[in-house]
């Protein structure tokens, strides 16, 4: 259950809460203050929706630090084994991850879409304080740059109201009905038109997905990679 800054108390019918900041320092207190169970620390190269701007590497220790003995969980940036033993480094104990995941088969977004994923490199990704906003109005994402994006930049970057193509309908889907510019959407399996024009969620961890995978496989993959990294860092370095 996510619980947002002002609502303090105990999670309803006992259940874990958790919630997620980026940067604010007073935010990280006012988690433990409230009582939640767990705190994500979320690091600017996330994709969708990012609450931040300061990097994974930077935010994990400083939350770590924070919040005491509150467990943090490390996102950002983190789609494989050695992401996981490198937050486990920082103090995390443990990781949300979502780009890797746009690729495994129980995830129905459009072929496109994960096309998409399997070309990008890091560098692909774009942060946007305000884009991809009807629907979502005032929160800031990572997705992958596309046409939207380009001409948006092209036109000089103007407000919401004022932006090229504003109101048109770029595609349909037979669950969402019509999907117009500037909708905050995932390109699901059912969409149809141009799918390179919706919002393309992704982080900068992008360039480590490559293929489709079972989820099962992914978590697995990532619990050997971690395991053989941290076992080898274990092992004393013997002087030259």
């Amino acid at each position: 259950m996510a619980r947002t800054l002002g609502a303090c108390g105990p999670c309803e019918g006992g259940r874990r809460c958790r919630t997620s900041y980026g940067w604010h320092r007073r935010g990280r207190a006012r988690a433990v203050e409230c009582g939640v169970d767990i705190v994500v620390a979320q690091g600017w190269e996330a994709g969708g929706h990012v609450r931040g701007k300061v990097a994974t590497m930077a935010l994990v220790p400083a939350v770590v630090d924070a919040v005491g003995r509150v467990p943090v969980i490390a996102a950002g940036g983190i789609a494989d084994g050695r992401g996981l033993a490198a937050a486990l480094a920082l103090g995390a104990s443990g990781v949300w991850i979502g780009t890797r995941f746009l690729a495994s088969t129980e995830v129905e977004i459009h072929p496109h879409y994960r096309e998409r994923i399997f070309r990008a490199t890091e560098d692909d990704t774009v942060y946007l304080e305000e884009l991809f906003d009807i629907g979502w109005p005032k929160a800031p994402h990572r997705v992958l740059r596309n046409s939207t994006v380009a001409a948006w930049e092209a036109a000089g970057r103007p407000v919401s109201g004022k932006r090229p193509g504003e109101g048109e309908v770029v595609a349909t889907s037979k669950s969402r009905g019509p999907i117009v510019r500037y909708r905050s959407y995932t390109p699901a399996a059912d969409a149809e038109g141009d799918i390179d024009a919706l919002s393309l969620w992704a982080g900068q961890s992008v360039a480590l997905v490559h293929k489709t995978q079972p989820a099962a496989e992914i978590v697995q993959e990532i619990f050997d990679e971690a395991q053989a990294v941290l076992g080898r860092l274990a092992t004393p370095v013997k002087p030259q």
